[in-house]
C-alpha cells in the first residue's frame, strides 16, 4: 500500500490537515529536486511521475529505488535528520510533488487530533525507506540491478526475534539468508560467542549455500531480519555472476564459516 494510500484511510479531517500545509511543484525530466542543502527540509508526495532516489556513498551516487506516484520523499530525513548516509532525488519524467515544509510537517506530529495516526504511517514510510537504503549500499545487495534486488526485497519475509531467540541452529538446515535490519545477534560456537552482526549485516550465507551451520545465531535483543528464501538466492546467483561471488566471498571469509 503506498503512502497516498494509507493517509487516505485517515480521518477526513487529517488529511485535509496534511494537504493544508503545502503546495504541489513541478519538476522536468531529469532535474535534482532541492535537498537540505538547498533550503528544504520537509516531505514530499509525488502526484504525478517517477523520482530516482540515490544514496551518497564513498562520494558515489548509489541508486536505492525509483518511486513513483502516491509515495513519499523525505520522511526517513525528516524524522531522522542524523541518519546517514545523504540522499538525493532526481525526476527521471516530469513529476508533480506535492511539498510539506518542515514546519508544517512538524506541527502535523504535534497536533492531538493528528499526531498519532500520522505519525505511524510517517514511521512505516521511514522504516521501509531505510530497509531500501541498506539494502541498495550492502556490498552484496549492490552487485544486483536494481529491479532484481528490489524484486528480493518485496520476496523477503520479515521475522521479528525476542531477546536470546536462536535464528539457526548449529547442524541443522537452514534454508534462509538473513538481512538484519534492526538489533543484532551473536554467533555461539560451543557456549562461546564468536562473533556479533548487527544491523545492515547478513547471516546464514554459508547454510544458504548449502552447507550444514557451524555454530548457533542468536537474537542479542528485540531484532528485526528480512529472511530470503534459498530458492530465491541460488536463482539470482544463477542469474547474476558477481552477486555470486560476492556472497561465496561471505561465505569463505572473516566470520562468513560459522554459519
Amino acid at each position: 500500500m503506498s503512502f497516498l494510500e494509507q493517509l487516505q484511510q485517515l480521518p477526513t479531517e487529517s488529511q485535509e490537515r496534511f494537504f493544508r500545509g503545502g503546495g504541489e511543484k513541478i519538476y522536468n525530466s531529469g532535474a535534482w529536486l532541492p535537498g537540505a542543502e538547498d533550503g528544504f527540509r520537509g516531505i514530499r508526495l509525488i502526484r504525478q511521475g517517477e523520482v530516482q532516489v540515490f544514496a551518497q556513498v564513498d562520494g558515489r551516487d548509489i541508486p536505492v529505488y525509483r518511486y513513483g506516484k502516491g509515495e513519499a520523499l523525505g520522511i526517513r530525513s525528516f524524522l531522522f535528520p542524523e541518519n546517514r548516509p545523504k540522499l538525493r532525488w532526481q525526476a527521471v519524467s516530469p513529476c508533480t510533488v506535492f511539498e510539506l515544509d518542515d514546519k508544517a510537517a512538524s506541527s502535523l506530529l504535534s497536533d492531538e487530533q493528528t499526531a498519532a495516526p500520522i505519525r505511524e504511517i510517517f514511521e512505516l514510510a521511514a522504516h521501509l525507506r531505510d530497509l531500501d537504503i541498506m539494502l541498495a549500499i550492502h556490498p552484496l545487495f549492490r552487485t544486483l540491478p536494481e529491479e532484481v534486488r528490489c524484486r528480493l526485497f518485496r520476496h523477503a519475509e520479515p521475522i521479528a526475534l525476542t531477546p536470546g531467540q536462536t535464528l539457526i541452529r548449529k547442524g541443522r538446515a537452514n534454508e534462509a539468508l538473513y538481512f538484519i535490519s534492526h538489533g543484532g545477534v551473536d554467533i555461539v560456537r560451543d557456549d562461546r560467542v564468536i562473533a556479533h552482526r548487527s544491523a545492515g549485516d547478513i547471516i546464514g550465507e554459508v547454510s544458504a549455500l548449502g552447507f550444514a551451520p557451524t555454530a548457533d545465531v542468536r537474537a542479542t535483543g528485540w531484532t528485526d531480519v528480512l529472511a530470503f528464501t534459498r530458492d530465491d538466492i541460488l536463482e539470482t546467483c544463477r542469474h547474476h555472476p558477481a552477486f555470486s561471488a560476492k556472497l561465496s566471498s561471505f561465505g569463505l571469509g572473516g566470520f562468513g564459516s560459522s554459519a
